[in-house]
């Protein structure tokens, strides 16, 4: 019975395809991005280098510290003028789409900081995309809206396929924006 029951369990997961791509999932039709990062030293320290580390992006706003759990401390604030750099990631103009190549983002984000590392939330992502008109008789437009309505078509249970490599790129490029092993703090020792 139980060999049957775990088979059953089994088929069942194969028929319903996760909502999951990369370090992007859909919740409760909710597009979010989460990633646990590895930190080698007590809580106290790790959240020092995190408050220096989000304060002093240029894109980060309104963080405050906030109680996560039940013995956790965790920062929440927004994200503004987020944008992806497509060049340091081997991207060329003609194959990305202009939401990543010239786009703007915002959106909110929930550090949780442990004893062993901290985990970024990031969450209602939204784009902003001013395009210039390449010919007198055009006129340039502005196109904007949700991440999620690019990348996951409502009721389907995947991603789109042809957005998967694009996905990839706003994954690592968040990655690499909220990775402290990746930060430099502009402080140095002052010597005489």
């Amino acid at each position: 019975m139980k060999c049957l029951l775990f088979f059953f369990f089994c088929l069942l997961s194969l028929a319903v395809p996760a909502q999951k791509y990369d370090s992007f999932e859909i919740e409760n039709g909710e597009l979010i991005w989460r990633y646990t990062y590895d930190y080698q030293g007590p809580e106290d320290s790790l959240r020092s280098e995190i408050v220096s580390m989000i304060k002093s992006k240029l894109f980060t706003r309104q963080v405050q510290r906030t109680q996560v759990g039940s013995s956790g401390v965790g920062y929440t604030g927004e994200i503004e003028h987020y944008k992806v750099d497509c060049p340091a990631y081997g991207r060329k103009y003609q194959n990305t789409p202009l939401i990543y190549w010239k786009g703007e983002w915002k959106g909110k984000f929930v550090v949780e900081v442990r004893n062993d590392g901290y985990r970024v939330t990031i969450y209602g992502l939204y784009f902003e995309v001013h395009t210039q008109a390449s010919t007198p008789h055009q006129k340039s437009h502005t196109r904007k809206g949700p991440y999620i309505k690019e990348v996951w078509k409502k009721g389907d249970p995947a991603f789109k396929t042809n957005t998967l490599d694009d996905i990839t790129l706003m994954s690592v490029a968040l990655r690499d924006a909220f990775d402290i092993k990746k930060y430099h703090s502009p402080i140095v020792d002052w010597q005489h």
